[in-house]
């Protein structure tokens, strides 16, 4: 009997494939391979591992013939047309936990780096210029923080969050906060008394430009808004007339609405390149979730789902 095949279509940690073999998988790894080529050989795979930025749509899905399951490598099934997978009886994981902590971490980081102008001063020092006064910085401590989706990495900001002398205020309708350090609160509220505002949603049609200038109107303390979850939750253009109009403080945004922004997709460059030139403005190119160790982390609890799925143990 032939073993099944696998197929890996991303950038992934070596374990992925390491594990497949000890499961008598025959497997294949073809990172940026093209929809015409995933298309024309789908068909042979029984499992299929992706990352963020591979479609999977109902026309390839209805190509295929053995596929058993799709491993998303992160979190968010947004780019599987699950619902079409479920029809066929494709099993669909991901990985969220395996990331949340670099998730966390990179939110506290740029955070911190926004209110203490260490980016700009350290721009402005490797041009010579040396500002003490025109950089003075704000303190975390005494803020509220709110934080819109109390997932794995929502939650994992709020325990990062919790070494310091700050009111985290939590909303997510489907999974409340239950950590005592954390108050629920409803959106209006939290919208009211918040100086900090995290987005930690999955992008789907409800979360579509969550984050537009209704939302913004509707908060009462200017606040800085973080970013790290999908560039479609907020809306760019209502974002940067936000900085414009200082409606918005600050913002710390590592996911956009067309990746990478140096592509001419959603939005042009120029608009991007008017976003990046404030200096309340902290941006990172969708790496919140990437590092060393998450890239292990991601590929373990992938596995480890995909064992007790297929029942391969």
């Amino acid at each position: 009997m032939e073993p099944k095949r696998a197929l890996i279509v991303a950038d992934v940690h070596p374990y992925i494939q390491q594990r497949l073999e000890e499961f008598n998988y025959w497997v294949d790894v073809i990172p940026e391979i093209s929809k015409e080529k995933l298309s024309d050989i789908l068909p042979a795979y029984s499992l299929l591992i992706i990352t963020t930025y591979t479609i999977i749509d109902k026309p390839l899905i209805d190509k295929t013939i053995n596929l058993e399951l799709i491993g998303r490598v992160g979190s968010g099934m947004e780019n599987v047309d699950v619902e079409s997978c479920l029809r066929k009886g494709i099993i669909c994981v991901n990985s969220p936990e395996g990331n949340a902590n670099a998730v966390g971490e990179h939110c506290l980081a740029m955070l911190l780096a926004l209110l203490n102008n260490i980016v700009k001063s350290n721009n402005e020092l490797r041009n010579n210029i040396f500002l003490r006064e025109e950089n003075r910085g704000e303190e975390l401590d005494g803020k509220t923080i709110g934080i819109i989706g109390y997932g794995h990495t929502g939650s994992t900001f709020a325990k990062k969050l919790c070494g310091f002398d700050v009111e985290i205020f939590a909303y997510d309708k489907y999974n409340p906060a239950v950590d005592d350090k954390v108050k629920n609160v409803s959106l209006k509220e939290l919208q009211e008394k918040c100086d900090v505002i995290s987005f930690h949603v999955p992008y789907n049609k409800e979360t579509h430009h969550y984050c537009d200038a209704k939302f913004i109107s509707a908060c009462k303390k200017d606040p800085v808004i973080i970013n790290t979850s999908r560039g479609a939750i907020i809306n760019t253009l209502d974002v940067l007339h936000g900085l414009e109009t200082q409606q918005v403080k600050g913002l710390c945004i590592d996911v956009y609405e067309g990746e990478p922004v140096t592509k001419n997709k959603i939005h042009s460059p120029e608009i991007y390149n008017k976003l990046l030139s404030f200096d309340n403005v902290i941006a990172t190119p969708h790496i919140a979730g990437w590092t060393i160790e998450s890239k292990y982390k991601l590929a373990k609890v992938l596995m480890d789902k995909i064992e007790k799925a297929l029942n391969l143990g």
